[in-house]
Protein backbone atom coordinates (compact mmCIF):
# COMPACT_ATOMS: atom_id res chain seq x y z
CA UNK A 1 0.00 0.00 0.00
CA UNK A 2 1.42 3.40 -0.96
CA UNK A 3 1.49 6.41 1.37
CA UNK A 4 -0.94 8.17 -0.98
CA UNK A 5 -3.40 5.27 -0.76
CA UNK A 6 -3.11 5.17 3.02
CA UNK A 7 -3.73 8.91 3.35
CA UNK A 8 -6.69 8.91 1.02
CA UNK A 9 -8.16 5.86 2.74
CA UNK A 10 -7.84 7.42 6.20
CA UNK A 11 -9.33 10.67 4.96
CA UNK A 12 -12.25 8.84 3.45
CA UNK A 13 -13.01 7.08 6.73
CA UNK A 14 -13.00 10.37 8.67
CA UNK A 15 -15.15 12.11 6.09
CA UNK A 16 -17.65 9.26 6.18
CA UNK A 17 -17.72 9.26 9.97
CA UNK A 18 -18.59 12.94 10.19
CA UNK A 19 -21.26 12.79 7.52
CA UNK A 20 -24.94 13.04 8.32
CA UNK A 21 -25.41 9.62 6.67
CA UNK A 22 -23.18 6.64 7.40
CA UNK A 23 -23.30 5.54 3.77
CA UNK A 24 -22.21 8.94 2.42
CA UNK A 25 -19.95 8.14 -0.60
CA UNK A 26 -16.70 9.90 -1.43
CA UNK A 27 -17.34 12.15 -4.43
CA UNK A 28 -14.84 12.67 -7.19
CA UNK A 29 -15.68 16.36 -7.61
CA UNK A 30 -14.93 18.77 -4.79
CA UNK A 31 -18.44 20.26 -4.86
CA UNK A 32 -18.90 20.39 -1.09
CA UNK A 33 -15.53 22.09 -0.53
CA UNK A 34 -16.31 24.59 -3.28
CA UNK A 35 -19.68 25.41 -1.73
CA UNK A 36 -18.04 25.94 1.69
CA UNK A 37 -15.22 28.04 0.14
CA UNK A 38 -12.58 25.67 1.54
CA UNK A 39 -9.40 25.37 -0.47
CA UNK A 40 -6.08 23.57 -0.12
CA UNK A 41 -5.49 19.85 0.43
CA UNK A 42 -9.10 18.62 0.63
CA UNK A 43 -11.32 15.58 0.08
CA UNK A 44 -15.04 16.00 -0.50
CA UNK A 45 -18.00 13.75 0.22
CA UNK A 46 -21.65 14.48 -0.45
CA UNK A 47 -22.01 16.61 2.68
CA UNK A 48 -18.55 17.03 4.24
CA UNK A 49 -15.32 18.69 3.22
CA UNK A 50 -12.19 17.29 4.86
CA UNK A 51 -9.17 19.63 4.85
CA UNK A 52 -5.63 18.72 5.86
CA UNK A 53 -2.64 20.79 6.91
CA UNK A 54 0.60 19.93 8.64
CA UNK A 55 4.36 20.08 8.82
CA UNK A 56 7.33 17.73 9.18
CA UNK A 57 10.74 18.99 10.30
CA UNK A 58 14.15 17.57 11.12
CA UNK A 59 17.06 19.29 12.90
CA UNK A 60 20.59 18.06 13.70
CA UNK A 61 23.19 19.85 15.81
CA UNK A 62 26.82 19.06 16.73
CA UNK A 63 29.29 20.77 19.06
CA UNK A 64 30.06 21.58 22.71
CA UNK A 65 27.28 24.15 22.76
CA UNK A 66 25.43 23.17 25.96
CA UNK A 67 27.77 23.45 28.92
CA UNK A 68 24.89 23.18 31.38
CA UNK A 69 24.74 19.45 30.68
CA UNK A 70 27.96 18.72 28.79
CA UNK A 71 31.51 19.01 30.14
CA UNK A 72 33.51 21.81 28.49
CA UNK A 73 35.63 20.57 25.62
CA UNK A 74 33.49 17.52 24.85
CA UNK A 75 31.19 17.06 21.88
CA UNK A 76 27.45 16.64 21.86
CA UNK A 77 24.82 15.95 19.22
CA UNK A 78 21.07 16.37 19.14
CA UNK A 79 18.76 14.96 16.49
CA UNK A 80 15.11 16.04 16.47
CA UNK A 81 12.19 15.04 14.27
CA UNK A 82 8.86 16.79 14.76
CA UNK A 83 5.59 16.53 12.88
CA UNK A 84 2.05 17.83 13.06
CA UNK A 85 -1.11 16.85 11.19
CA UNK A 86 -4.40 18.74 11.42
CA UNK A 87 -7.65 17.55 9.88
CA UNK A 88 -10.91 19.50 9.82
CA UNK A 89 -14.21 18.06 8.60
CA UNK A 90 -16.83 20.72 7.78
CA UNK A 91 -20.47 20.44 6.72
CA UNK A 92 -23.24 22.97 6.27
CA UNK A 93 -26.01 23.28 8.88
CA UNK A 94 -28.94 25.54 9.74
CA UNK A 95 -26.69 27.36 12.26
CA UNK A 96 -23.72 27.77 9.95
CA UNK A 97 -20.73 25.51 9.28
CA UNK A 98 -20.49 22.48 11.60
CA UNK A 99 -16.93 21.27 11.99
CA UNK A 100 -14.70 18.84 13.85
CA UNK A 101 -10.95 19.47 14.17
CA UNK A 102 -8.12 17.43 15.59
CA UNK A 103 -4.34 17.83 15.57
CA UNK A 104 -1.86 15.00 16.02
CA UNK A 105 1.64 15.96 17.15
CA UNK A 106 4.72 13.79 17.27
CA UNK A 107 8.43 14.02 18.00
CA UNK A 108 11.50 11.81 17.97
CA UNK A 109 14.37 13.32 19.94
CA UNK A 110 17.90 12.06 20.59
CA UNK A 111 20.09 14.12 22.93
CA UNK A 112 22.75 11.46 23.41
CA UNK A 113 20.81 8.68 25.15
CA UNK A 114 18.93 7.28 22.16
CA UNK A 115 15.80 8.48 20.42
CA UNK A 116 12.69 9.10 22.52
CA UNK A 117 9.46 8.99 20.50
CA UNK A 118 6.30 10.78 21.61
CA UNK A 119 2.89 11.25 20.04
CA UNK A 120 -0.21 13.00 21.31
CA UNK A 121 -3.16 15.22 20.60
CA UNK A 122 -2.96 18.95 20.24
CA UNK A 123 -6.42 20.40 19.70
CA UNK A 124 -9.44 18.11 19.34
CA UNK A 125 -12.80 19.88 19.34
CA UNK A 126 -16.13 20.36 17.59
CA UNK A 127 -17.75 23.63 16.66
CA UNK A 128 -20.73 25.13 14.90
CA UNK A 129 -21.53 28.61 13.66
CA UNK A 130 -20.36 31.38 11.38
CA UNK A 131 -17.34 33.44 12.43
CA UNK A 132 -19.19 36.54 11.23
CA UNK A 133 -21.89 35.96 13.88
CA UNK A 134 -21.64 33.32 16.63
CA UNK A 135 -19.57 30.15 17.02
CA UNK A 136 -19.84 27.49 19.75
CA UNK A 137 -16.79 25.32 20.58
CA UNK A 138 -16.40 22.24 22.80
CA UNK A 139 -13.45 19.90 23.34
CA UNK A 140 -9.71 20.28 23.80
CA UNK A 141 -8.75 23.77 22.64
CA UNK A 142 -6.85 26.91 23.52
CA UNK A 143 -8.39 29.74 25.52
CA UNK A 144 -10.66 32.38 24.02
CA UNK A 145 -8.82 34.89 26.19
CA UNK A 146 -7.04 37.65 24.27
CA UNK A 147 -3.44 38.14 25.42
CA UNK A 148 -2.24 40.21 22.45
CA UNK A 149 0.08 43.24 22.69
CA UNK A 150 2.07 41.63 25.51
CA UNK A 151 5.35 41.65 23.56
CA UNK A 152 7.32 44.71 22.50
CA UNK A 153 7.56 45.75 18.86
CA UNK A 154 11.35 45.57 18.94
CA UNK A 155 13.46 43.34 16.73
CA UNK A 156 16.30 41.06 17.96
CA UNK A 157 15.48 41.46 21.68
CA UNK A 158 11.96 41.71 23.05
CA UNK A 159 10.49 41.98 26.52
CA UNK A 160 7.08 40.54 27.22
CA UNK A 161 4.45 39.78 29.80
CA UNK A 162 4.71 36.59 31.82
CA UNK A 163 1.93 33.97 31.91
CA UNK A 164 -0.91 36.43 31.50
CA UNK A 165 -3.88 34.35 32.67
CA UNK A 166 -2.31 32.17 35.33
CA UNK A 167 -2.14 29.01 33.21
CA UNK A 168 -5.57 27.65 34.30
CA UNK A 169 -7.17 28.32 30.91
CA UNK A 170 -7.66 26.34 27.74
CA UNK A 171 -7.58 22.54 27.93
CA UNK A 172 -11.07 21.02 27.95
CA UNK A 173 -13.46 23.85 27.15
CA UNK A 174 -17.00 24.94 26.30
CA UNK A 175 -16.90 28.35 24.60
CA UNK A 176 -19.08 30.84 22.77
CA UNK A 177 -17.70 33.66 20.61
CA UNK A 178 -19.73 36.33 18.85
CA UNK A 179 -19.05 39.12 16.39
CA UNK A 180 -21.11 42.16 17.41
CA UNK A 181 -20.36 44.20 14.30
CA UNK A 182 -18.14 47.22 13.59
CA UNK A 183 -15.04 45.26 14.58
CA UNK A 184 -16.30 44.34 18.06
CA UNK A 185 -16.16 40.74 19.32
CA UNK A 186 -17.02 39.13 22.65
CA UNK A 187 -16.72 35.67 24.12
CA UNK A 188 -17.42 33.63 27.22
CA UNK A 189 -16.40 30.11 28.16
CA UNK A 190 -15.76 27.47 30.79
CA UNK A 191 -12.15 26.29 30.51
CA UNK A 192 -9.71 23.99 32.32
CA UNK A 193 -12.56 21.49 32.72
CA UNK A 194 -10.05 18.62 32.64
CA UNK A 195 -8.94 19.60 36.15
CA UNK A 196 -11.03 17.64 38.66
CA UNK A 197 -13.84 19.65 40.28
CA UNK A 198 -12.64 22.79 38.56
CA UNK A 199 -13.79 25.25 35.93
CA UNK A 200 -12.30 28.59 34.93
CA UNK A 201 -14.82 31.17 33.73
CA UNK A 202 -13.28 33.31 30.98
CA UNK A 203 -14.83 36.45 29.51
CA UNK A 204 -13.32 38.58 26.78
CA UNK A 205 -14.18 41.61 24.65
CA UNK A 206 -12.16 43.17 21.84
CA UNK A 207 -12.41 45.87 19.19
CA UNK A 208 -10.37 46.22 15.99
CA UNK A 209 -10.85 49.30 13.82
CA UNK A 210 -8.81 51.65 11.62
CA UNK A 211 -7.40 53.53 14.59
CA UNK A 212 -6.06 50.37 16.23
CA UNK A 213 -7.17 47.69 18.68
CA UNK A 214 -8.28 47.30 22.31
CA UNK A 215 -9.15 44.24 24.34
CA UNK A 216 -9.72 42.92 27.86
CA UNK A 217 -9.94 39.39 29.27
CA UNK A 218 -10.77 38.27 32.79
CA UNK A 219 -10.43 34.68 34.06
CA UNK A 220 -12.07 33.52 37.31
CA UNK A 221 -10.40 30.31 38.47
CA UNK A 222 -12.11 27.47 40.35
CA UNK A 223 -15.63 28.90 40.10
CA UNK A 224 -17.23 25.57 41.04
CA UNK A 225 -15.65 25.65 44.50
CA UNK A 226 -15.58 29.42 44.89
CA UNK A 227 -11.80 29.72 44.90
CA UNK A 228 -11.76 33.50 44.42
CA UNK A 229 -8.61 33.63 42.26
CA UNK A 230 -8.75 35.78 39.12
CA UNK A 231 -6.49 37.21 36.43
CA UNK A 232 -7.00 40.26 34.21
CA UNK A 233 -5.26 41.02 30.93
CA UNK A 234 -5.91 44.21 28.97
CA UNK A 235 -4.10 45.86 26.12
CA UNK A 236 -4.32 47.76 22.89
CA UNK A 237 -2.56 49.53 20.06
CA UNK A 238 -2.94 52.87 18.28
CA UNK A 239 -1.90 53.56 14.69
CA UNK A 240 -0.98 57.12 13.69
CA UNK A 241 0.51 57.44 10.20
CA UNK A 242 3.95 55.82 10.44
CA UNK A 243 3.78 55.45 14.24
CA UNK A 244 2.43 52.54 16.29
CA UNK A 245 1.92 52.62 20.05
CA UNK A 246 1.18 49.46 22.01
CA UNK A 247 0.57 48.64 25.67
CA UNK A 248 -0.59 45.72 27.82
CA UNK A 249 -1.23 45.25 31.53
CA UNK A 250 -1.89 42.21 33.72
CA UNK A 251 -2.92 41.88 37.36
CA UNK A 252 -4.61 39.38 39.68
CA UNK A 253 -6.40 39.01 43.01
CA UNK A 254 -3.05 39.19 44.87
CA UNK A 255 -2.37 42.65 43.36
CA UNK A 256 0.61 41.33 41.43
CA UNK A 257 1.00 43.26 38.18
CA UNK A 258 3.13 43.73 35.09
CA UNK A 259 3.00 46.28 32.26
CA UNK A 260 4.60 46.46 28.81
CA UNK A 261 4.83 49.67 26.76
CA UNK A 262 6.15 49.80 23.21
CA UNK A 263 6.34 52.10 20.18
CA UNK A 264 7.68 51.91 16.65
CA UNK A 265 8.25 54.39 13.83
CA UNK A 266 8.49 53.27 10.22
CA UNK A 267 10.35 55.36 7.64
CA UNK A 268 11.26 54.80 3.98
CA UNK A 269 14.37 52.72 4.59
CA UNK A 270 14.36 51.88 8.28
CA UNK A 271 12.20 51.14 11.31
CA UNK A 272 12.94 52.17 14.90
CA UNK A 273 11.29 50.54 17.92
CA UNK A 274 11.57 50.61 21.70
CA UNK A 275 9.88 48.76 24.54
CA UNK A 276 9.76 48.78 28.34
CA UNK A 277 8.60 46.13 30.80
CA UNK A 278 7.68 47.24 34.34
CA UNK A 279 7.13 45.04 37.41
CA UNK A 280 6.86 45.60 41.19
CA UNK A 281 9.99 46.08 43.33
CA UNK A 282 11.47 48.42 40.71
CA UNK A 283 12.12 45.57 38.29
CA UNK A 284 12.28 46.54 34.62
CA UNK A 285 13.62 45.56 31.20
CA UNK A 286 14.22 47.89 28.26
CA UNK A 287 14.84 47.06 24.60
CA UNK A 288 15.53 49.16 21.50
CA UNK A 289 16.13 48.20 17.88
CA UNK A 290 16.66 49.53 14.40
CA UNK A 291 16.03 47.74 11.10
CA UNK A 292 17.40 49.19 7.85
CA UNK A 293 16.43 47.89 4.39
CA UNK A 294 19.55 48.82 2.44
CA UNK A 295 18.11 47.44 -0.79
CA UNK A 296 15.81 44.66 -1.95
CA UNK A 297 18.39 42.03 -0.97
CA UNK A 298 20.05 43.43 2.15
CA UNK A 299 18.62 44.13 5.61
CA UNK A 300 20.70 45.21 8.61
CA UNK A 301 19.36 45.04 12.19
CA UNK A 302 20.76 46.24 15.50
CA UNK A 303 19.30 45.68 18.97
CA UNK A 304 20.10 46.41 22.60
CA UNK A 305 18.48 45.34 25.88
CA UNK A 306 19.23 46.13 29.54
CA UNK A 307 17.51 45.57 32.92
CA UNK A 308 17.50 47.03 36.42
CA UNK A 309 20.55 44.95 37.36
CA UNK A 310 22.55 46.58 34.54
CA UNK A 311 22.79 43.27 32.68
CA UNK A 312 22.80 44.04 28.98
CA UNK A 313 23.10 42.43 25.55
CA UNK A 314 23.74 44.01 22.16
CA UNK A 315 23.50 42.43 18.72
CA UNK A 316 24.11 43.39 15.10
CA UNK A 317 22.91 41.10 12.31
CA UNK A 318 22.40 41.12 8.58
CA UNK A 319 20.30 39.21 6.08
CA UNK A 320 21.45 39.02 2.48
CA UNK A 321 19.52 37.70 -0.52
CA UNK A 322 21.95 35.60 -2.54
CA UNK A 323 19.32 34.52 -5.08
CA UNK A 324 15.57 34.14 -5.35
CA UNK A 325 15.73 30.96 -3.26
CA UNK A 326 18.90 31.37 -1.16
CA UNK A 327 19.35 33.72 1.83
CA UNK A 328 22.45 34.24 3.95
CA UNK A 329 22.54 35.69 7.46
CA UNK A 330 25.25 36.58 9.95
CA UNK A 331 25.34 38.28 13.35
CA UNK A 332 27.39 38.97 16.44
CA UNK A 333 26.17 39.35 20.04
CA UNK A 334 27.95 41.01 22.98
CA UNK A 335 26.92 40.87 26.66
CA UNK A 336 27.74 42.58 29.94
CA UNK A 337 29.27 39.26 31.08
CA UNK A 338 32.16 39.96 28.64
CA UNK A 339 31.09 37.21 26.26
CA UNK A 340 30.55 37.40 22.52
CA UNK A 341 28.97 35.04 20.01
CA UNK A 342 29.19 34.92 16.22
CA UNK A 343 26.67 33.04 14.10
CA UNK A 344 26.02 32.62 10.39
CA UNK A 345 23.75 30.56 8.20
CA UNK A 346 22.29 29.80 4.79
CA UNK A 347 18.61 29.14 4.11
CA UNK A 348 17.31 27.55 0.93
CA UNK A 349 13.59 27.96 0.12
CA UNK A 350 12.94 26.59 -3.40
CA UNK A 351 9.16 26.70 -2.97
CA UNK A 352 6.51 24.09 -2.39
CA UNK A 353 6.57 24.75 1.35
CA UNK A 354 10.08 23.25 1.61
CA UNK A 355 12.93 24.93 3.48
CA UNK A 356 16.44 23.79 4.44
CA UNK A 357 19.17 25.59 6.36
CA UNK A 358 22.69 25.16 7.69
CA UNK A 359 24.30 27.26 10.40
CA UNK A 360 27.41 27.71 12.53
CA UNK A 361 27.84 29.40 15.92
CA UNK A 362 30.99 30.16 17.88
CA UNK A 363 31.35 31.88 21.27
CA UNK A 364 34.29 33.56 22.96
CA UNK A 365 34.00 30.93 25.71
CA UNK A 366 35.00 28.23 23.22
CA UNK A 367 31.49 26.89 22.73
CA UNK A 368 30.56 26.11 19.14
CA UNK A 369 27.93 24.31 17.11
CA UNK A 370 27.17 23.24 13.56
CA UNK A 371 23.51 22.73 12.75
CA UNK A 372 21.19 21.92 9.89
CA UNK A 373 17.42 21.69 9.52
CA UNK A 374 14.86 20.60 6.93
CA UNK A 375 11.10 21.14 6.91
CA UNK A 376 8.05 20.89 4.68
CA UNK A 377 4.65 22.44 5.38
CA UNK A 378 1.46 21.62 3.51
CA UNK A 379 -2.17 22.71 3.41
Amino acid sequence: MTIKSLLLGSAAVLALGTSAQAADPIAVALDTCDLLNITGLTISSESNCLAFSGEVSYAWKYGNYDLDTVTAGTQNTTSDVAWELTATATADSDFGPAFATFTLEGASTDSGAGAVDTIGFGDAYVGIGDAASTVIYAGKKGTIGNTDDGETLTAVFSVELSDALGGNVGGHVIQLQSSLGDGVTAGIGFEDLDTTNNATLVGTVAVSQDWGTAHATVAFDDVLLGGGAWDLHTGGSINADNLTFQAAFITNEASAWQAVLSASAEFDMFTLAAGLNLEPASMWDFAISGVAAIDDNTTLTAGFTVNEASAWSARVEGEFGVSDTLTADAGVTFTSASTSTFDAGLTWAPGGGYEASVGVEAASSGDYSISTSFEKAFE
